[in-house]
């Protein structure tokens, strides 16, 4: 009887059980293996979220480089007949004759090659026209390949107050290289 009253006394009662130490160690195992990968998501999603806020823009500035090139032309001064010059379209195999940059706010107002006209702190986006390296072009073809590689933010404060290029620190540049191909 004495033990039955003891037994009332501390909460158990007849047919209950409580959890073991080993029992109790296996769930929380089972809990962290669950809990811990996705906090650490949770925290790396935080952490890109403002560049891939920005991933978009670059995908439009593709777009406008896209037109941009399509409707240039490079004037070869004095290399036609009779000394006349000839006008060269994206689809001319001398159009083309190595890298070329161009700079865009970040709020693609402005998109300008070289970033002529723009203050440092207005170049966010560093866009790099090139065509694959594998790539030769011949005016035959029906289309013509660039790639373009979009970094951001091309300039950053710096301690002086100034802006500087952000291109040595690899880390804390976003990028996306972006195929493009135009039809004839």
């Amino acid at each position: 009887m004495n033990s039955e009253r003891y037994k009332l006394k501390t909460g158990m009662v007849k047919g209950t059980q409580a959890f073991t130490l080993l029992e109790t160690v296996l769930s929380l195992a089972v809990f962290a293996i669950i809990v811990v990968p996705a906090i650490g998501l949770v925290a790396l999603s935080y952490r890109n979220s403002s560049s891939e806020q920005q991933a978009p823009n670059a995908v439009e500035i593709k777009s406008l480089l896209e037109l941009e090139l399509r409707g240039a032309t490079v004037i070869d001064v004095g290399a036609g007949p009779a000394g006349s010059d000839l006008i060269y379209d994206v689809f001319h195999e001398s159009f083309f004759t190595g890298d070329v940059i161009f700079y865009a706010s970040a709020d693609l107002d402005e998109l300008v090659q070289d970033g002529t006209g723009m203050t440092d702190d207005e170049k966010y986006f560093k866009v790099t026209v090139s065509e694959p390296s594998t790539y030769s072009y011949d005016d035959d073809d029906p289309y013509r390949v660039f790639l373009f590689n979009v970094v951001w933010p091309a300039f950053v404060p710096d301690s002086a107050g100034g802006y500087v290029d952000n291109e040595s620190n690899a880390e804390a540049l976003q990028q996306l290289i972006l195929p493009a191909v135009l039809n004839k």
